[in-house]
C-alpha cells in the first residue's frame, strides 16, 4: 500500500470538485470589475554579489516564499523559486543572479511547485556543490538521488554549523502529480541560533497546530508568515492565511516581529494582486507586533 500522510492538520482528501467548480465558474462568470490593486507590482531592489559580503545577520526577501538568510555566518535559502512556475509567469523579477547565491543550507517546506522548483535547484548547482537540503519526510523522492538531503518528520531536529533546525507542523497538503496526493509531508521550520530564533511557515492555514508549536517554548523572535492566496475562501482557507490570520498566527506563536510573504510574485488566486500588501500595511499601523513589510531584494539587518 502506498504511504500517505494523514495528519491532525491539513487536507485529508484533495478538493477536486471544489477546484473544478472554481475554475469552471471563472470561465462562465462575468469578468470581475477592475480594482486599483489589480495594477499593483512589487518593487524590486536588485542585489550585487558584493552586497552579500557582510558579517552581520540579515534576511532578504527574494519574492514569493523565497528568503536568503544569514545567521551567525551560516547562509540559508528558503523555498527557492527563481523564475516562472508551471502555467504561471513571475510578476516580480528575481533580484539577484542565482550564481551569486552561496547557501550552506536550503530549506524546502513542501512539494507544491511554487515552493519546490527543480529547475531552480539545478540553477543553484546543488548537486556539484553538495549543498545541504532539508525537507519534510517523503520529499527527497522528487529530487535527484545524488543530492545531499536530510528529511525531517514533525519535531525532528538537525544541528548544522551551530544552528538548530526543527521541522514543525503546518496545516497544508502535498501534491505534484495526479496520483501522489499526500505522499510527502509538509512543514514549517524553526531556525535557532545562539542569539535568535526565526520561524519560517512555508504554507499553512490557521489551525490548532499554532498553539501546539507555542507550547514547545521555542521563543520565536521573527515569524516569516504567508499572507496571500486566500480567495475563494471556501477553497483557500484550508491551505493559506490571509493577512489578519497571519498576524493572529504570529501573536499565538509569541513572535516579536512578523515579515509577510507569499503575495505579489505569482497570481495564484482570486484576490487582487495587491490586496494582501495594502491589507498588511493597514494592519502594521495598528498592530502591537512589529510588522516589517520588505520589498523584493530588501535587506533586513540589525534585527
Amino acid at each position: 500500500m502506498t504511504k500517505r500522510y494523514i495528519t491532525a492538520y491539513g487536507m485529508t482528501k484533495p478538493p477536486i470538485k471544489e477546484v473544478f467548480k472554481w475554475k469552471l465558474g471563472a470561465i462562465f462568470s462575468k469578468k470581475r470589475k477592475h480594482v486599483a490593486d489589480d495594477d499593483f507590482r512589487l518593487k524590486v531592489n536588485f542585489i550585487d554579489k558584493d552586497d552579500l559580503d557582510i558579517k552581520k545577520d540579515f534576511i532578504i526577501w527574494l519574492g514569493h516564499a523565497s528568503f536568503y538568510i544569514q545567521i551567525d555566518g551560516v547562509k540559508l535559502l528558503c523555498d527557492p523559486v527563481l523564475g516562472d512556475i508551471p502555467f504561471v509567469s513571475r510578476l516580480a523579477e528575481f533580484p539577484i543572479s542565482p550564481e551569486d547565491l552561496s547557501p550552506d543550507i536550503i530549506l524546502i517546506s513542501h512539494g507544491h511547485f511554487d515552493h519546490l522548483d527543480l529547475k531552480s535547484l539545478e540553477k543553484l548547482d546543488i548537486y556539484a556543490k553538495k549543498i545541504k537540503i532539508i525537507t519534510p519526510s517523503g520529499l527527497a523522492a522528487y529530487i535527484k538521488k545524488d543530492a545531499d538531503i536530510k528529511e525531517l518528520a514533525w519535531y525532528e531536529e538537525v544541528n548544522i554549523s551551530g544552528l538548530s533546525i526543527t521541522s514543525v507542523p503546518a496545516s497544508h497538503w502535498h501534491r505534484r502529480g495526479l496520483f501522489d496526493f499526500n505522499k510527502a509531508l509538509w512543514c514549517s521550520f524553526v531556525i535557532k541560533s545562539k542569539n535568535r530564533t526565526i520561524f519560517f511557515a512555508g504554507d499553512t492555514a490557521f489551525d490548532q497546530h499554532l498553539k501546539e508549536i507555542k507550547s514547545k517554548n521555542f521563543q520565536i523572535d521573527i515569524a516569516l508568515m504567508p499572507i496571500g492566496a486566500y480567495k475563494p475562501v471556501q477553497i483557500m482557507k484550508q491551505s493559506h492565511l490571509n493577512p489578519q490570520e497571519a498576524l493572529s498566527a504570529t501573536e499565538i506563536l509569541g513572535a516579536k516581529m512578523m515579515i509577510p510573504y507569499h503575495y505579489g510574485t505569482f497570481k495564484l488566486s482570486d484576490e487582487p494582486i495587491g490586496e494582501p500588501h495594502s491589507w498588511i500595511k493597514k494592519l502594521a499601523k495598528q498592530s502591537k507586533i512589529k510588522i516589517k513589510v520588505l520589498e523584493v531584494g530588501e535587506f533586513l539587518k540589525d534585527f
